[in-house]
């Protein structure tokens, strides 16, 4: 607040000065008509009292003056002027201001978007109460092998953690795998989330309406009831308080909505329903144990007391397991998702917003060669170097704060864009705004450049010799700028921008050879279409699929049909263990449609592939990758070979082929070993949940997604239709985030080199102007132009080269940072770092041959005249 005041009356003496200095000189008046009084009453008369008083007082003009400096108008006065003489210095010099203000707008706006994505993904708080006091629970074993095995603890060891007193509340919760169905005129595919009776009181939360869940809720024989979100509640319900005791019809059940949760708790789950345990003793069943610790409980204290508390592990041979109890901070748990992208974006924009810095710094010293007589003669007439220093700095200030602007309004307007495409994970209630924190840190950033990229040239330019600078026809005039502080600028900006496009040319790399991955597959002309039946009936489920196989043949346009359970790229997977020699194997395991194989353009390795009439004869026969049949039968034929399902009383299955293996992962994961079984009534132990659909088309008819859910939806049986999805859109699904780091790292690998190139050219150009006697005097005595351009090009040339091997040297460690998002490439790979030292030598060269090429056209008898 006493800075407040400060400012506040500094500005009021600034803008009323006439109000100020009455003031002042009043009170003066006051001091000089008191002194008066007090020398008649000595008996002096009163003109005489008078001035003798003027005397003691002193000059009254000057002391009004040092009055109003104190007053601080006289500063800001002062200061004032400065601004609008650097205002009136950019109107004259238009090319500089343009490409100064720009600088700093491109660094300082990439600055500002970024830190944007920070405070969402790390500096904002989550949306709970007391954040900090949120924990996350796991229990540690380690097996016999020495693996440490991180697994979810029990509902058992939940209820003995909360008698610990550690907590203030405990809870578990998880996700319905798949979601649920909601049976309706749409049927609709909803995430739903499971919660013990706790959890909102953990995360401080109340329904708005309703109630939330009881422990009586928790009971395996209790009613179906479920929580709405308040998104979900909005949309479905029109925000209708009448909403609460209606039933939700699921596929198997009906479910009684009980309440809504507040609009803060927005988690991207649409609903919530007790937990309800099974099996009370089992750890690591996908769940989260979540606590709210109590106020004097840190991490470490309560590791060390609830291991006290969980139950011992055994392992196969009887003896008890190595265990330990680790809690991590739900606050430091979000960021660390994203420090690692967050650390390399930080780095690049930082990197920019050095070689701004930079730039605009050889700007301003290249440009202050040409006002070297006005300095002088600012010194002449009584202006100190802090002073001139402090007119320098207002003019970087002015610079770097219209550039700070211009720059906001850059980021405001491209930070959707980023947005879409930052390789980061934020939560539905994280959203990415330019905030008043924001704002604080951009207008922090922009006075710290403007005193970085100020304060060399202000150094630098405030020592004036008088008598050089003032002389008339001065030849050394053009030599104020130091050929060394110039080119030392060039190579500082060539290196920054080597380490940034070095970076970015091995994400290129890293993404070039990504893609160009072996599959195993071609996913180009294929539809997907994921199709759920409503319904427990497995008979009527393989009816409708073979109906819809063959419907889906029959549709213009299509070559080819099948199904699969568990699609490849599709992001999920089933396991199954089967046993081979008396071991048990566990393998991936799909179950497939007739049509499939051939839809996906798998042929057999060996054997045949099975066919309808296989699978309507009962026969039971799988189909295996190549690397399911090398693991099961090393330097064997499988084909014919039996194989039983791990357990007593299992299916005996015979191989009637081998395929070639698929990336089901996508091309980041290796080929895993996979079993296909065909679907039928007879092979399927369990109903399966849904099927996806797999045509192949010939890319000449157009709307295939609508034919496909028309077909999918006219044959009967209420099912839900969703994910239609084009192979390549599933190929481009699984390759976002390493697209996505890719494109922001070559944008800020491609602005730094800008960034640069402009550095090196308008160096190279100032350096020019100022040689232009020099380079008439040498043409005029022979010089040709081709030698002109060639010692214009060595003071440049060198710099550059230092700058790339400096750079280079520097990319070796920095790229040290990406080196988890490369595929295949290594962070010093040297084809990688040759192409890009050649760039970069090359694009430098080029910026300065341009002035240089200039000069050397140069009319000797108008340099002459100039001199």
């Amino acid at each position: 607040m006493r800075l407040f005041r400060l400012v506040r009356a500094r500005l009021h003496a600034l803008v009323h000065r006439d109000a100020v200095a009455g003031e002042i000189r009043d009170e003066l008046q006051f001091h000089v008509d008191a002194r008066a009084e007090e020398y008649e009453r000595a008996g002096l008369s009163p003109d005489a009292a008078r001035q003798k008083a003027r005397q003691r007082v002193g000059n009254l003009a000057l002391h009004q003056d040092q009055g109003y400096d104190i007053r601080g108008g006289g500063v800001m006065e002062t200061i004032w002027q400065d601004v609008r003489y650097s205002f009136r210095l950019l109107g004259r010099q238009r090319g500089f201001a343009a490409v100064a203000i720009l600088t700093m707008a491109l660094g300082i706006g990439a600055s500002t978007a970024i830190f944007s994505v920070i405070d969402a993904a790390i500096l904002r708080p989550l949306s709970y109460p007391r954040p900090e006091k949120l924990v996350r629970v796991w229990v540690e074993v380690e097996q016999p092998n020495g693996r440490l095995m991180r697994l979810t603890p029990s509902y058992d060891d939940m209820l003995a953690f909360a008698r610990t007193g550690v907590f203030r509340a405990v809870t578990m919760s998880g996700n319905v795998f798949a979601g649920r169905i909601i049976d309706g005129e749409a049927p609709e595919r909803v995430t739903v989330g499971e919660m013990t009776v706790d959890y909102l009181r953990v995360f401080g939360a109340v329904p708005i309406l309703g109630r939330a869940f009881t422990a009586d809720d928790m009971a395996p024989s209790a009613p179906p009831i479920v929580l709405l979100s308040y998104g979900y509640w909005q949309i479905h319900f029109g925000s209708d308080a009448n909403a609460i005791g209606k039933t939700i019809r699921f596929d198997d059940e009906a479910a009684t909505i009980i309440g809504v949760l507040p609009a803060q708790f927005e988690s991207g789950t649409p609903m919530w329903r007790p937990l309800r345990i099974r099996d009370p003793t089992r750890r690591g069943a996908g769940r989260v144990m979540s606590g709210r610790l109590t106020d004097e409980m840190s991490t470490s204290d309560a590791d060390a007391r609830l291991i006290a508390a969980v139950a011992p592990s055994v392992g196969p041979d009887g003896k008890p397991l190595k265990m330990a109890v680790r809690t991590q901070s739900m606050v430091d748990l979000e960021r660390s998702d994203h420090v690692t992208t967050v650390n390399v974006l930080a780095g690049a924009v930082g990197t920019v917003l050095v070689i701004a810095c930079v730039n605009v710094a050889g700007l301003l010293l290249a440009r202050g060669a040409t006002r070297r007589s006005e300095l002088a003669v600012r010194a002449s007439i009584g202006a100190g170097r802090a002073r001139l220093i402090r007119q320098l700095l207002t003019e970087s200030l002015t610079v770097a704060t219209l550039g700070g602007a211009i720059g906001v309004v850059v980021a405001w307007l491209t930070l959707d864009a980023l947005v879409a495409n930052i390789p980061l994970v934020l939560g539905v209630d994280t959203p990415v705004t330019i905030n008043a924190r924001v704002l604080a840190a951009s207008l922090a950033l922009t006075l710290l450049t403007g005193v970085l990229f100020g304060i060399a040239p202000a150094l630098r330019l405030s020592r004036v010799n008088l008598g050089s600078a003032l002389a008339r026809g001065n030849r050394r005039q053009a030599q104020t700028l130091s050929t060394r502080n110039g080119q030392l600028l060039i190579a500082a900006e060539v290196a920054l921008a080597v380490i940034l496009v070095a970076a970015a040319g091995l994400m290129l790399r890293s993404f070039t050879r990504l893609v160009s991955v072996d599959l195993g597959f071609d996913p180009d002309a294929l539809v997907t279409m994921m199709v759920t039946p409503i319904g427990q009936d497995r008979s009527a489920h393989a009816d409708y699929f073979a109906e819809l196989t063959r419907r889906l043949r029959e549709i213009p346009g299509m070559l080819s049909a099948g199904g699969i359970d568990n699609l490849p790229l599709g992001g999920s997977a089933s396991m199954m263990s089967f046993t081979i020699d008396n071991k048990s194997r566990g393998v991936d395991i799909n179950r497939v449609l007739p049509g499939y194989f051939e839809t996906m353009g798998l042929a057999a390795v060996q054997g045949h592939l099975p066919t309808e009439a296989d699978v309507a004869s009962g026969h039971h026969v799988i189909v295996l990758s190549e690397a399911v049949a090398r693991g099961w039968f090393p330097g064997a034929n499988p084909i014919g070979r039996q194989v039983a399902e791990a357990g007593p009383g299992k299916q005996i299955w015979e191989v009637a082929a081998v395929v070639p293996d698929l990336r089901s992962g996508g091309p980041l994961f290796e080929a895993s070993p996979t079993v296909y079984v065909p679907y039928s009534p007879q092979s399927a132990n369990e109903v399966i949940k849904w099927i996806v659909m797999v045509v192949r088309t010939d890319g000449r008819e157009g709307n295939i997604p609508d034919a496909l859910r028309r077909t999918a939806i006219g044959i009967g049986p209420h099912v839900v239709v969703e994910r239609l999805r084009t192979g390549s859109d599933l190929l481009a699904r699984e390759l976002v985030r390493p697209r996505q780091r890719t494109v922001l790292l070559t944008l800020l690998g491609g602005l730094g080199l800008l960034l640069a190139l402009v550095g090196v050219f308008g160096m190279t150009a100032y350096a020019v102007a100022r040689r232009t006697q020099e380079i008439g005097v040498r043409m005029a005595f022979g010089a040709s132009s081709m030698r002109v351009v060639g010692r214009i090009m060595c003071d440049s040339a060198w710099p550059i080269a230092v700058g790339t091997a400096v750079g280079l040297g520097g990319a070796a460690l920095a790229t040290r940072l990406i080196r988890s998002f490369l595929f295949n490439t290594t962070p010093t790979d040297p084809a990688t770092f040759a192409v890009v030292a050649a760039t970069l030598a090359s694009a430098g060269c080029l910026a300065a041959w341009v002035p240089a090429r200039r000069a050397a056209r140069v009319d000797p008898m108008t340099a002459l005249r100039a001199e």
